[in-house]
Parts: structure tokens; sequence; C-alpha cells
């Protein structure tokens, strides 16, 4: 395999031939097709502008192609079930368009690579089952191929086991929780399972349940979010953001993939991300909403709050705005700093330093002040929401003691 052609899918009858990537020696490239250039869509206007010739992957060493076809791959969990299915069947890793391929029409996103690898189709075991299989892998108790873990959960990014389900759209309806990696039929609506590792232990997801409830109450934009109980645990879901109604769909790209950036190393700026938030959106209620998710993860301690945490989405008018909140949760950080620097301070960030951020990237001192208290109400209300949740007393009071 030497090239793939790549579609941008907004809606099943409205698709657009984006360009073709392909490997020429031990460079990645890509052509875009002279009839997208000519719809003035930029997916990646920072790395990869809309320019007519070959463009060739810098291979700057943090990812291994352009940043937004690096989004539209898995990372980590899911990135080690199709390295497993591969080395089973070949005897080798795949190469970057064996990835692509292998992702194929259910890329996170609105992206999609023909020919894709053809992916064989597997009942639906269940929450609960599916959950059993993940630890086993975890674990490497299990040397089984997982073709219906391995189907849900390949293209989804993030450390923690998750899968990709559709479950009836309606509140209350009734009905199966069906296999959601592609389309869903009439009625249901695409969501995201994340399964806790054994490390984590039962207390993940009721606590990612209440902190999602507490970034509400603090008025960031929060997906649709629920807990989904089964025998084997309490599992946080939330309804994609990038799949609507009727098959539509809407491009998505990292702040990380935006940038080329390195999301895994801790020091980078917020200040950075605002300001590619601003060069994107121009719009300062985006700014807004972003310097509430700043104070959410510095003041109720997500310290995990790196650029492929960000993301934002654009529709098939090329309008870009920040994705929902998502991946928010008590995390200490690497080596206990916030990943990403608060004006200079990833150690110990404050409420002061917050304010000197607002100042930086010209937020009005009312908004920012508001902003804060807000939050700082909403975490007040973590221990009931947590205790509502189901959230043990020993991770309670742990996580209630650093908030305090």
């Amino acid at each position: 395999m030497n090239t793939l052609d790549v579609y941008l899918r907004f809606s099943p009858t409205l698709e657009h031939k984006v360009g073709t990537v392909g490997v020429a020696g031990r460079d990645f490239v890509f052509q875009y097709a002279e009839s997208f250039l000519r719809l003035n869509l930029s997916l990646s206007p920072l790395r990869l502008p809309l320019q007519p010739g070959l463009h060739v992957y810098d291979g700057d060493g943090h990812m291994e192609t352009f940043g937004v076809f690096d989004d539209a791959m898995p990372d980590s969990w899911g990135r080690r079930l199709i390295d497993k299915h591969f080395q089973k069947r070949i005897g080798r890793r795949p190469g970057i368009l064996e990835r692509l391929a292998f992702v194929g029409e259910r890329a996170m996103g609105a992206l999609v690579f023909r020919p894709p690898e053809e992916i064989e189709n597997s009942p639906f075991p269940g929450l609960g089952a599916m959950a059993v299989e993940a630890w086993d892998f975890d674990s490497e108790k299990t040397e089984e191929d997982l073709p219906e873990l391995r189907k849900m959960a390949c293209t989804s990014g993030g450390a923690r086991p998750k899968i990709l389900v559709g479950i009836p759209e309606a509140k209350n309806a009734r009905g199966p929780i069906l296999a959601g990696d592609n389309e869903l039929p009439p009625g249901y609506a695409h969501w995201i399972v994340k399964f806790n590792s054994r490390e984590e232990g039962a207390d993940a997801g009721p606590l990612e349940f209440a902190y999602a409830e507490l970034a509400a109450t603090a008025g960031a934009e929060m997906p649709e979010h629920r807990l989904f109980e089964t025998p084997q645990g309490r599992f946080f879901g939330v309804r994609r953001f990038d799949r609507k109604a009727g098959g539509r769909r809407l491009h998505l790209h990292s702040a990380a993939g935006l940038l080329h950036a390195d999301y895994r190393t801790a020091g980078i700026e917020y200040e950075v991300l605002f300001r590619l938030t601003e060069a994107l959106t121009r719009d300062y209620a985006q700014k807004k909403e972003l310097f509430r998710r700043a104070c959410l993860n510095v003041l109720a301690c997500n310290r995990d709050d790196h650029l492929k945490n960000f993301a934002f989405l654009m529709d098939e008018k090329g309008v870009w705005r920040l994705a929902p909140f998502y991946d928010f949760t008590f995390h200490t950080g690497p080596n206990g700093w916030q990943t990403l620097s608060v004006a200079g301070e990833g150690e110990n960030p404050s409420k002061d330093h917050l304010v000197k951020l607002a100042k930086h990237v010209d937020l009005r001192p009312r908004d920012a002040r508001e902003i804060i208290d807000q939050t700082r109400h909403a975490i007040g209300s973590f221990y009931e929401l947590a205790r509502a949740a189901g959230v043990s007393k020993t991770t309670l009071a742990r996580v209630n003691a650093r908030l305090k």
C-alpha cells in the first residue's frame, strides 16, 4: 500500500475529496485535490495550509504524520489493539498508511480514508463483557484477537480503555446498546463509554461523572453524559460531539494536532491555547469558555490538561469553535505538575496566576472575576455531587481534602 485517498464526509450527501496521502521512501507526503483547494475549507491551517503541490511531513518527532491525520487515529490504548492485531496477522507493527486504512471510515471527526481495511462484523456482547475483555487485554490474560473490542475501540484516543456505542436517543427509551463505530439506525445516538483500568479502581467512572456535573454547574459547555450501570461496574459515558443526527459529522482537530505540539511534556503555556482559539474562532465568547476550563482544571486539580484534551470542531462552512469540555476529572498530573502552565507557573498554580493569565490574553477583568467565582462556587458542591454519584468514602475524602 503506497497511497490512500482522503475524504471529508460531513453527511451521507455531502462529501469532498480532500486529497491523497502516501509514503515516498521514508517521507510521509500529502497532496490536496484541486477541487478541494477551490472550496477554501482549511482543515489544518497552521501545519497543512491550502496550497497546491506535494506537502512533505517534516518529521518533527512528536507525531508520525501531519497532526490532522494523527488526530484521526487512536493513540495509547487503541493503538495497542491495532498493533496486536497486525503483529498476530502479519508478524509486525503496521505502517502509517496501514493504520489509516484500518481506521477507514470510522475515524473520529469527519475524515475518511479509502480504500479501508475490511473489518469483520461481530455481535456486541454487552458493556460488562466488553469491560472484562478490556481488562484481560490490559493484563495480557488473553491471546485472542478480540475482534469486537478491536472494532469498537481502535478509533478512540486516550489512555483508558473505551468503546464506541450507539444508544437510544430519546430519554427513557428502551432498546439494545449497539456497536457505534459507524452509522447507526434512526433513533440512536453515538456515545463513548470509558472503562476504568484495574489500577484506577471502580471509582473512576463515578468520579468523572461527578466532575462532569461540577463543570456543568460552573457553566462549562459539557457533552451529555451519564453513568452506565453493569454488574461489572459503573462506567462513565459521553455523547459524541463529532456526530449529529442524520449521519452528520463535524471535522475534529485537537490543539496538539493543530500545533504539532508534544502534548506529553509539561510546560506549554495556557496562553498558547488562547492565541490558537483566538486565531481560529475570532470569538470572545470562546475565550471566556476556554478561561472557564482553565479555572476548572487548575482549581479542581485536573492536572492532566494537555493539548490533546482540548479540541476544535469545524462545520461544512469552515466555521471553527471549541469542542465541548472533555476528559475532566481529578488527576495529579505528570510529577504533580499542571501540564499546561498558568502565567509561568506549573508546580502550584493558583487563583492569582489565573488572574494574570486573564490579563495576558486580554480577557476583561470583570469577566475573569465572575468566571473564577463561579468555578470556586461549583467546586464547593463537589462533596454532594460525588456522594450522589456513588463515589466511595475513601476516594471522596481524598479528593475533597485536595480541593479544600
